[in-house]
């Protein structure tokens, strides 16, 4: 579905991904692990379209997509739950479902008004708050939020930066419920992700990035089983 091939994105005089190649299946949930700083957000703001690749290619369902602006490469079939949730603040939870899907108003109102309905159904608590300015939610709310703007463009493929960042424990385990879930109902999913084990326990195959370059990649299990994603990432000693 997603083919990734050596990919090369610099931030001035500075490379950030040094040839980055990777696959995400249809239907499966891809997971992309790796300290801060090693280029994960990078990258998935490269095939989001906000940062241009200096060279490699990005293929989507075999359309090619670098170089793409991010409102085309969403208009594809790709959307991106970002860092830090990002919800508009100042704009109420209805408004910013709305906004997620700008690209699909002039073609349909209806079907936008009907997902929308649908998002405040599928998030009961976005349908309590739906009048509310997304600025005074909490941060797991804010989270489903992001989840929710995502999908009302009707993604394919929906990346996901850090969804666990800053939330309870309690808040975690249930937006991986939702990313299962969303897996399950069809849709591809490429998981950035510092809580390795969770990660590792929902996915399918894994890639590690370390500095710019993937250091390792395999099935789920064969990433988590290795020593050192072990010792380093799952605090697991003594193998």
């Amino acid at each position: 579905m997603l083919d990734v091939r050596e990919i090369v994105t610099s931030y001035g005089m500075i490379r950030a991904l040094k040839g980055v190649s990777l696959t995400a299946a249809p239907g499966e949930i891809t997971c992309i692990l790796g300290p801060n700083g090693a280029g994960k957000t990078t990258l998935l703001y490269t095939i989001a379209g906000i940062l241009r690749p200096r060279s490699g290619s990005i293929t989507f369902e075999g359309r090619e997509l670098a170089g793409l602006s991010a409102d085309r490469v969403v208009a594809r079939g790709i959307s991106l739950v970002p860092e830090n949730r990002l919800v508009f603040p100042h704009m109420t939870v209805r408004e910013n479902l709305i906004a997620g899907a700008y690209g699909r108003l002039p073609r349909g109102r209806r079907e936008v008004d009907a997902d929308l309905e649908s998002m405040l159904t599928r998030f009961p608590i976005l349908g309590q708050r739906a009048q509310q300015p997304a600025g005074t939610l909490s941060g797991g709310e804010q989270q489903m939020l992001a989840v929710a703007r995502a999908l009302m463009a009707r993604p394919r493929l929906l990346m996901m930066d850090e969804p666990s960042l800053g939330l309870a424990p309690m808040i975690v385990e249930q937006i991986f419920e939702i990313v299962e879930r969303l897996n399950r109902e069809g849709i591809t999913v490429l998981l950035v992700e510092q809580n390795a084990r969770l990660a590792l326990g929902i996915a399918h195959r894994a890639y590690l990035l370390e500095q710019g370059r993937i250091a390792l990649s395999g099935t789920a299990a064969e990433v988590g089983a290795n020593d050192a994603v072990s010792r380093v990432y799952l605090g697991i000693t003594g193998r």
